[in-house]
Order: C-alpha cells, then sequence, then structure tokens
C-alpha cells in the first residue's frame, strides 16, 4: 500500500503570520511523527515549494483559504502519486504513538474529534452520541469533527469534501465540508477513529487537553472556568505507563493537537502562546516528549 502523510505550512501574503515562526512547532509535528512511523513517507509543503505544486494542479485552482488548500492539494496529491492512504496532521501537533487506527482501519474517511461542543452552519450541525451507562445513566458526547487530524482511504471521498466546502462554503471551511460529509451527505464511509469519546480507549486530537475550546489554559491551569480557574488543567495529570502517554482518564494518546488559533495571531501573541504551551506538561510528560517524539529542541528548557 502507498502510504503518506501531509504536512502544510503555508503563510498567505496577506496573513499576520510569518510561517518561520512555526519552525519549532513543525519540526516536532515531523519529528515526533517519524518517530514511531520511519517507514512511512512524510511530505512537508511550505512557502518555499507551495506554488510549485499549485502549478501541477491538474483538478482545481488555487484558492485563498490555505486551510481549505491542505485538502485540494491532498487529493491532488493522491490522484499524482496513486497514494492509497493519506495521512494529514497540522503542524501543531505532537505524534504520541504508532498510529494504528490511521493505519489499519480502511473505511473512505477515518476523522477524529474536535472540542466537545456543538457547531452549526445551514448546512449540518453536529450531532450527540448518546451512550448508556451499566447503571443505566444516559451520557451525550459530542461528534463534532476536527480537519486538522484525518486519513484518507479513497481520494473520491476527499474530492466529496472539498466540493462540498466549495459549494456550501463557511467559515468553517474544509472542517465544514467533512462534517457535512460525514453527518448529512453520507455518500462515503466516515469512522471517528477515537470517538464516542467516553467509551474510546484512544484519542487522536483536542479531546485530550480536557476543555471545551481555546484558551481555556494558561501556565498549565485551568481558564475560563469560573469558580475553577487557577486548578491545573486535565493535562497537568497526564502519565505514561509501558512507554506510552496516557490521559488522565485511561485513554492513550496517539496524536495531540494544541489547537489554539495560532495562524490568526500577532507575533506577540503567537509567540506568547506558544511559550506558554511549554508551562502545560509535567515532568514526566516532557521527557516523553523529548525521548520518545524527537521534541527535545522544543521543551528541552523545561526539563
Amino acid at each position: 500500500m502507498n502510504t503518506k502523510c501531509l504536512f502544510f505550512q503555508v503563510t498567505p501574503e496577506n496573513n499576520k503570520i510569518d510561517s518561520f515562526w512555526y519552525e519549532d512547532l513543525t519540526k516536532c509535528a515531523i519529528n515526533s511523527f517519524k518517530s514511531f512511523h520511519p517507514e512511512i513517507e512524510t511530505i512537508f509543503v511550505n512557502d518555499s515549494n507551495y506554488f510549485d505544486y499549485v502549478k501541477s494542479f491538474k483538478y482545481y485552482d488555487a484558492y485563498d483559504h490555505l486551510g481549505f488548500m491542505r485538502y485540494v492539494l491532498a487529493y491532488e496529491l493522491m490522484n499524482k502519486h496513486n497514494i492509497d492512504k493519506l495521512i494529514l496532521l497540522g503542524c501543531d501537533t505532537i505524534t504520541c504513538g504508532t498510529l494504528d487506527e490511521f493505519l489499519n482501519s480502511t473505511e473512505d474517511v477515518l476523522a477524529t474529534l474536535n472540542y466537545p461542543n456543538q457547531d452549526s452552519t445551514p448546512y449540518w450541525t453536529t450531532p450527540y452520541y448518546q451512550l448508556e451507562t451499566q447503571d443505566g445513566k444516559i451520557i451525550k458526547d459530542s461528534a463534532n469533527l476536527n480537519a486538522d487530524v484525518i486519513c484518507f482511504n479513497n481520494k473520491e471521498a476527499l474530492k466529496k469534501i472539498i466540493d462540498l466546502t466549495i459549494e456550501h462554503f463557511t467559515e468553517f471551511a474544509e472542517q465544514g465540508g467533512l462534517n457535512e460529509l460525514a453527518f448529512v451527505d453520507k455518500s462515503y464511509e466516515v469512522n471517528i477513529i477515537d470517538g464516542p469519546y467516553p467509551v474510546s480507549p484512544v484519542v487522536y486530537n483536542v479531546r485530550s487537553k480536557g476543555v471545551f475550546g481555546t484558551d481555556m489554559i494558561k501556565q498549565g491551569k485551568l481558564a475560563k472556568h469560573g469558580p475553577r480557574d487557577g486548578e491545573w488543567s486535565p493535562i497537568y495529570y497526564w502519565f505514561t505507563k509501558n512507554n506510552k502517554l496516557y490521559t488522565s482518564d485511561n485513554k492513550q494518546i496517539k496524536v495531540f493537537h494544541f489547537a489554539e488559533g495560532l495562524s490568526v495571531q500577532s507575533k506577540e501573541e503567537f509567540f506568547n502562546k506558544v511559550n506558554d504551551f511549554k508551562t502545560w506538561f509535567n515532568k514526566e510528560t516532557i521527557e516523553f516528549f523529548n525521548t520518545k517524539c524527537n521534541c527535545k529542541h522544543f521543551f528541552n528548557d523545561n526539563v
């Protein structure tokens, strides 16, 4: 099987950020994936080679929205290089284990959970899982999908996400197209590999943070939580066992996603956030990042 992993970090001309700001984060994202998957080729598209790829596009034009362009690029690459399985990871992720659920599952799209909130557009609304516990209690959990950690086993399903995004473009862009395919269109099979979260043994995206959105962790402690402000966040209680990293509720972390809106920050805000990230984790977790994920360049000062 022809499997590849795509990382995309390109700066639009009208954006506040410069791509070199991401250098340490991107290095950590790529290093950590390679640490657990040395056999899989990685493709890194950045400012220096992006337009070379765009020139070779056969099926789509270039669009200003770069989040959406990742999906267009992914589709063009799958076609051009006959890629059977394409993993797409954001450059603000850390791979923390072998991505077995991506590698071994065969559904058209392998998706991962977003923050546990409900989003809505005229074209789709986040559904909720409804689970019954052993003692008869009903638990509801959001099925909201995040577009930054995903795997495609079928290029036509990816094309469908792109076409839905173009047809029904909203502020959610490609994430909207993904959610619409999964919950409304349903023309291709979407497997949410870390959902429902309450019964999943693994977590692949932002759910390991244990909060409901961005800016809710500051200096490793809860913010925007009312009377709980100042308590250590759930991240502080992560632990390692048998060379694996776990959340405080015993789910193995396969991919951690910072997901704090870095691309819309001023330079000062960007680096304030990045520096704050380094305060979120206990020493056991930082040691895991350094020794298992090859991220010592990022976390070294905090050991």
